[in-house]
């Protein structure tokens, strides 16, 4: 079972960022929360690749907050995101009990992201 969904992205990586912000507020998601954590680890001595976690809300009642990641890996750009379906699974013992489409809306918006 593949736990993410994930893309590589044709631009660098602030213009995937910028992309990413677009294509969220474009899917009437909202960005609840913004990790930068090449800033964070920086200021506590750590030195590592860009990488920045976007906790995204998912207009859908009762659905967890989805984690989308971009970062760098090998010189390449990727936009990734756990599945709803097995971040459902852990929270509520049944991915199954999902919201019909969610899956569908996240993989699309990773999509966005990087077409």
């Amino acid at each position: 079972m593949e736990f993410s969904y994930r893309r590589e992205s044709p631009r660098g990586f602030s213009e995937t960022v910028e992309a990413v912000e677009r294509s969220i507020r474009a899917s009437g998601f909202d960005v609840v929360k913004r990790h930068d954590m090449r800033t964070t680890l920086a200021a506590k001595g750590f030195e590592i690749r860009p990488l920045l976690i976007l906790e995204v809300a998912i207009p859908s009642p009762d659905t967890p907050l989805c984690k989308l990641h971009v970062y760098i890996e090998n010189e390449t750009v990727w936009v990734a995101v756990i599945r709803p379906t097995v971040l459902w699974e852990v929270i509520e013992g049944d991915g199954a009990d999902l919201p019909e489409g969610v899956e569908a809306s996240v993989r699309s918006l990773v999509d966005a992201c990087v077409d």
